[in-house]
C-alpha cells in the first residue's frame, strides 16, 4: 500500500500544481463559473508562485498546510471525493464514521500534498478547452512540462455544484491513473483487513505525526 500512496502522493502533486497560484495576487479572482478558465488561470501561476515561495516552503511544511487549506481545498470537494473512495464502506459506515473519514481524509490529502510540493519542477501547463462528459460534469485536460523535458498529460474532472453553480474538482488523472481509483484501492483492501475504525486511526496518527512536524 505504501508504495501505492507514494504514488498517489506525487498524483496529487501534479492535481494541486493548477491550483496552488490562488495566492499569487490577492487581487485576482479565481472565478468557479468556467471550468476551463478555472483550471488555466490558476495554472499561468505556477511557475512564479514555486520559484518565488520555494525556499519558504522547504523549510515550513506549516506554511504549506495553511496555504492548502486557504486556497486549495475551496477547490475540491473533499467530501464527495471521501465518500467515493470509501466506496460500499461508505453504506455500511455510521454517521460518526463518516464524518471521521471525511476529516482523515482530508487531512491526509493536505499530508500528501505538503510533503510532496517540492519533488517536482514544472516548467510549464497548457490547458486544453473543457469537454462536456454529461450536463454538469466536464473533463479538463493538460499537459505538464517538467524542466527535465518530461511530460505528464493531466486530467481534471470537475462538477458544477447545483446550490453555490461553482464549479468543483473532484478527481485527477496523470497518465491514465485515477487518483480517486487509487485511493479507493489502496482503503479498500486495508479496511477489508482491518476494518474502517482502525483504517481512520492510522491515518489520523499519520497526520498527527505530520502536524507535529509543522
Amino acid at each position: 500500500m505504501y508504495q501505492l500512496m507514494s504514488k498517489i502522493s506525487s498524483l496529487l502533486l501534479l492535481s494541486f500544481f493548477a491550483l496552488m497560484s490562488f495566492q499569487v495576487s490577492a487581487n485576482d479572482e479565481v472565478s468557479q463559473n468556467d471550468p476551463q478558465k478555472m483550471i488555466e488561470g490558476l495554472s499561468n501561476r505556477i511557475i512564479s508562485e514555486l520559484n518565488t515561495n520555494r525556499e519558504r516552503y522547504e523549510n515550513s511544511a506549516a506554511e504549506i498546510k495553511v496555504f492548502a487549506t486557504e486556497y486549495v481545498l475551496p477547490f475540491i470537494d473533499t467530501p464527495k471525493m471521501a465518500r467515493y473512495v470509501l466506496g460500499k464502506h461508505w453504506r455500511s459506515a455510521s454517521q460518526t464514521q463518516q464524518e471521521a473519514f471525511v476529516e482523515a481524509f482530508t487531512n491526509t490529502l493536505i499530508r500528501s500534498y505538503s510533503q510532496s510540493l517540492l519533488k517536482l519542477n514544472v516548467e510549464s501547463v497548457a490547458v486544453d478547452p473543457a469537454r462536456e462528459e454529461k450536463p454538469g460534469r466536464v473533463t479538463v485536460e493538460s499537459t505538464v512540462a517538467q524542466s527535465d523535458g518530461n511530460k505528464s498529460q493531466v486530467i481534471y474532472r470537475l462538477y458544477l455544484n447545483k446550490k453555490t453553480q461553482k464549479w468543483m474538482l473532484y478527481d485527477v488523472t496523470v497518465e491514465g491513473i485515477s487518483m480517486l481509483l487509487s485511493y479507493r484501492k489502496a482503503y479498500d483492501s486495508d479496511i477489508a483487513k482491518k476494518g474502517l475504525d482502525a483504517v481512520i486511526s492510522e491515518m489520523n496518527e499519520k497526520n498527527a505525526d505530520f502536524n507535529g512536524q509543522a
